[in-house]
């Protein structure tokens, strides 16, 4: 306890007026996503559709996840930050004056391309202030304020979507203004002064590029990115398209019955009980073995919540029977998400060069991209048919294996460094 203490005072000013801003822009933004998915389904014609709609923000995202890290490690991480989070703003009002199929692939493509520009620069912020034996605990303490958001987002965001979705899209955009101007009043540059400078009198034309050079450089980063891949499409169905897997699985139970906001709920405050503690305890031991056992785990929960359901369905169980069962599934994909995720930006973190962190972090943010595109067309196309199980039997498995392969690349950044 006394040394979780003296981390949390250690960390520097910008990381907690950032965990500040997560905090309050988490709240908003998961009173809205875990209906997202309920909402589109009863704007279009299938679940295929819902899926391509929530595609197109990850492949937009492609555009702005290469520049976005550039432009972080050129003209500074606050303007890139700010910047995304006004569009995304935007964007959140927007989707309160359209309402059709084709209005919502457009918004859908400008979220993903501002969010993507944020990201970068937020994790190469993170980086530039935190020694590289603090930056578990620091990644950590973030994921704690964002599921603080995850904690008590989703049961308010029940009490309102079915009354007004327009408020919830408003609270949302209001959420991201407020943090914008969070970072403009109270947050510092850290982009290192001599990189910077060198970056000046560099040609600052080589942008796009400069991102795609990296992976044909850096084999293990490469490696990382396509392994990370199916993490990313298991994230996406459990945070986007898992409530039209439990509405098919659960057919007898309203919306409001739906399982997943109470899921996420419970996600979101383990996370805060036990995140930073976990992040510290596991701040000192080898990286790749923390993110096999984290894969594990969070494959297990996955394969248990694509079964279960229709196990508990076939069994006429009640709802807080379902309910309980499957909270204690979702303790161990949390425990496993707990785990691996720190450690995976702690990874790129300590991989990159500093003049590049920017550039690393935006590379580094393909894996999140190709896995929010793929994981939504996959599971639409398989719910359609009413394969939920063989989805997250895909899924499961490919979690376990991708533990397997991240213990490697630790081996293989050991032996480049020595």
């Amino acid at each position: 306890m006394k040394s979780t203490l003296r981390a949390y005072r250690e960390m520097d000013r910008n990381i907690w007026i950032r965990f500040i801003g997560e905090s309050i822009n988490s709240i908003a933004f998961m009173m809205l996503m875990p209906f997202f998915a309920l909402y589109l389904s009863d704007k279009v014609d299938s679940l295929f559709l819902v899926g391509i709609i929530m595609a197109v923000s990850p492949v937009a995202a492609v555009f702005g996840s290469f520049i976005g890290g550039r432009f972080a490690d050129i003209y500074g991480r606050k303007p890139i930050m700010i910047l995304s989070m006004v569009g995304n703003g935007i964007v959140m009002i927007g989707f309160v004056f359209y309402d059709s199929f084709l209005a919502f692939l457009i918004l859908s493509a400008f979220f993903g391309l501002f969010n993507s520009l944020f990201h970068p620069a937020a994790s190469a912020m993170v980086a530039d202030v935190t020694p590289p034996e603090k930056r578990t605990e620091a990644f950590g303490l973030l994921r704690m304020g964002h599921n603080i958001g995850a904690a008590i987002g989703p049961l308010l965001g029940a009490s309102i979507i079915f009354l007004s979705k327009a408020v919830v899209f408003i609270i949302a955009g209001a959420s991201v203004f407020l943090y914008s101007l969070i970072v403009l009043i109270f947050i510092s540059e850290t982009l290192p002064k001599v990189d910077k400078e060198k970056d000046k009198e560099d040609d600052t034309t080589e942008k796009l590029p400069s991102a795609i050079q990296v992976l044909l450089m850096d084999k293990i980063l490469l490696l990382f990115i396509l392994t990370g891949v199916i993490i990313s499409m298991s994230f996406s169905q459990m945070e986007g398209m898992l409530p039209l897997h439990f509405a098919i699985e659960f057919p007898k139970f309203s919306d409001v019955q739906n399982p997943f906001p109470y899921l996420m709920a419970f996600n979101g405050l383990l996370v805060v009980l036990f995140q930073f503690p976990i992040s510290s305890w596991v701040s000192d031991k080898p990286i790749g073995k923390v993110m096999f056992y984290g894969a594990g785990l969070f494959g297990l929960g996955i394969l248990a919540i694509g079964y279960l359901p229709r196990l508990f369905s076939s069994l006429d169980m009640s709802f807080v029977q379902v309910i309980l069962w499957l909270l204690l599934v979702y303790g161990i994909y949390t425990f496993g998400e707990m785990l691996m995720s720190p450690v995976q930006m702690t990874f790129v973190a300590n991989l990159a060069p500093e003049n590049l962190r920017g550039t690393y972090m935006g590379a580094s943010g393909l894996q999140w991209i190709l896995g929010g595109a793929l994981g939504p067309l996959l599971a639409g196309w398989l719910l359609d048919i009413n394969l939920g199980i063989v989805l997250f039997s895909i899924l499961g498995i490919g979690c376990i294996v991708a533990g397997i392969v991240y213990i490697s690349l630790d081996k293989l950044v050991a032996n480049r460094s020595h």
